[in-house]
């Protein structure tokens, strides 16, 4: 996708900038469709992260455009394209969770038991999701997109002066990243919950830099990468602790099981412990991420 080109002060006209902002849009759109009907089609490992990844990225075209509309108009959005979202986080973490087991599998043969509890929930979270996806109808969803395309197009071609509509876009990213900041700084080794707190605000401000890239050319090129490496930080901790809480369900009902799987957990438990030191002694990487891009 081309970038606006800049003028000498660096700042994009207003018209192409509204234009850009479109494209954007179209694009993005034209990604989650795509998304949604391979879903339909087929609910794989990769699929239903696809869709998840697309959805982000509309939503978060959605949070950047927020600041230009009037009223409600980007929370009407945003819940319509959350419901099927919602509907697929918790398949996803079930298809994490297999995909995790089956990699211990050879050193941990009695998880067998519990890979086969995982299997039945990934077919009962892959059904709810299915009538979910079947009863969604893409056509509200698309006019809902049209029209607030227009209106944006509309107020970022009025936006005060030559710098208005990129300094609100901006803007939107700085409280973005203001929260995750704050989400941050209430992480400690012993509340390892927070990092998942912060983890949410943080895909939010990714997506909405991401997002940014094509409308503004003076983000640094390699801004992208770092944000999905510290991402993946977090990340792996949060699938180590859906693990752990869904091994630990299992054990308390199947009591049985439970004196097999002890191994397994031990192991589960350090490897959460490392990802947890691994994160905590990179989490301040997170200060220079976008501050000093414009710096």
């Amino acid at each position: 996708m081309n970038r606006v080109p800049l003028n000498t002060t660096g700042v994009a006209d207003e018209e192409q900038l509204a234009s850009q902002v479109d494209r954007t849009f179209k694009s993005a759109w034209r990604s989650y469709q795509r998304a949604f009907k391979r879903c339909q089609k087929k609910l794989s490992k990769a699929t239903v992260h696809r869709l998840r990844v697309e959805t982000r990225r509309l939503l978060a075209l959605v949070d950047l455009s927020d600041p230009f509309l009037a009223g409600e108009a980007a929370d009407r959005v945003s819940r319509l394209f959350k419901q099927p979202f919602k509907a697929s986080g918790r398949l996803r973490d079930a298809q994490v969770m297999l995909c995790d087991v089956e990699r211990r599998l050879g050193r941990f043969p009695d998880a067998k038991y519990f890979k086969k509890e995982l299997l039945f929930r990934e077919k009962r979270l892959g059904r709810q999701l299915e009538r979910k996806l079947r009863r969604t109808r893409l056509k509200p969803l698309k006019n809902r997109m049209n029209a607030l395309r227009k209106e944006l197009r509309a107020a970022v071609k009025l936006a005060e002066g030559r710098h208005g509509a990129q300094v609100r876009l901006l803007k939107s990213v700085d409280l973005a990243f203001a929260n995750v900041l704050a989400r941050r700084r209430s992480i400690v080794p012993t509340e390892p919950h927070a990092v998942h707190r912060t983890r949410v605000a943080f895909k939010r401000f990714r997506y909405m830099v991401e997002q940014l890239r094509p409308l503004l050319s003076r983000l640094p090129g390699g801004l992208p990468g770092k944000l999905r490496g510290y991402q993946k930080l977090m990340g792996d901790i949060h699938d180590c602790e859906t693990l752990l809480a869904t091994l630990d369900k299992f054990m308390r009902e199947e009591k049985s099981e439970a004196r097999r799987l002890r191994k397994f957990r031990a192991a589960v438990k350090r490897d959460h412990a490392m990802l947890l030191a691994r994160y905590l002694r990179r989490a301040d990487e997170l200060f220079s991420f976008w501050k000093s891009a414009f710096a």
